[in-house]
């Protein structure tokens, strides 16, 4: 059998039809992204892959309730989502990710050449980046995390949370306007207060 040529939904039904060991197929087309949308949620490497094996185990025993329609990745991320966000609120942890963002956020405009900055302020900068993104609600690190991290489009991240295309938009667009703010506030010796009520 040439799984490359398989689609998600003819494993999904073969694995239902007894062959339980092409469920591996799966494992090994998702397991990576599952486990790196997982690390960037949680901040741990070892914990992720924890989860993810867990993600995995809740998905085969759930497979039957996945309706066919060619979204079977929509599916999957949900349940990641879910078992995250889970084992977040029973850590009371928050989140912090992106250095990649953290490059958005500080990139200067494409005329101007880089500013020269120490290695003692490059640091200070990744700590207040660092504050501010474990700071953010929780919607909007999600949002993030789908499309900064996973790349997924509007349309992606709507199928994982079932938020609206405009609901997405603004929670990004909300999110890095904070973190900016809050980066200012910090480099100007100011006492930054991020509050959750704007989601």
């Amino acid at each position: 059998m040439d799984e490359a040529r398989l689609t998600d939904d003819e494993v999904v039904a073969s694995v239902l039809d007894g062959r339980t060991r092409d469920f591996e197929i799966l494992v090994r087309r998702y397991s990576g992204k599952i486990i790196h949308f997982i690390e960037r949620m949680t901040a741990d490497s070892d914990e992720s892959r924890s989860i993810a094996q867990d993600v995995f185990f809740k998905i085969y025993q759930n497979l039957s309730y996945y309706r066919a329609q060619n979204n079977f990745s929509a599916f999957i991320f949900k349940v990641a989502r879910n078992m995250t966000l889970n084992w977040l609120h029973r850590q009371k942890r928050t989140v912090f990710f992106s250095r990649l963002l953290g490059r958005e956020l500080a990139r200067p405009p494409l005329e101007q050449e880089p500013p020269r900055i120490s290695p003692q302020e490059r640091d200070e900068r990744e700590r207040a980046l660092t504050l501010g993104l474990r700071r953010l609600p929780e919607e909007q690190r999600l949002a993030l995390v789908l499309k900064v991290y996973l790349e997924f489009s509007y349309k992606q991240i709507g199928e994982v949370t079932g938020w609206s295309v405009p609901k997405i938009e603004t929670l990004i667009s909300r999110a890095k306007a904070r973190l900016k703010k809050f980066i200012l506030l910090q480099e100007s010796g100011g006492e930054p207060v991020l509050q959750a009520r704007d989601k």
